[in-house]
């Protein structure tokens, strides 16, 4: 992988730690806000935990693997 494909990774994954941060304050703001019976059910998180794994793993990857 060139040089430009590997930082083009690094700063995608940078990025969408950064929105999982700010996307779960928003959406905790957002419960508190709710009223007390009324169940939650996270939807997103199906979609946020594995993009920001995979994202990860390959930033791993892609750091330690040899040349």
């Amino acid at each position: 992988m060139n040089r430009a494909k590997k930082i083009l990774l690094y700063s995608i994954t940078v990025v969408v730690i950064i929105f999982s941060i700010v996307w779960e304050y928003y959406v905790q703001q957002w419960e508190a806000f709710q009223p007390e019976g009324g169940a939650v059910i996270r939807v997103d998180l199906f979609v946020l935990y594995p993009l920001v794994i995979t994202l990860v793993a390959l930033s791993l990857y892609q750091l330690f693997k040899k040349k």
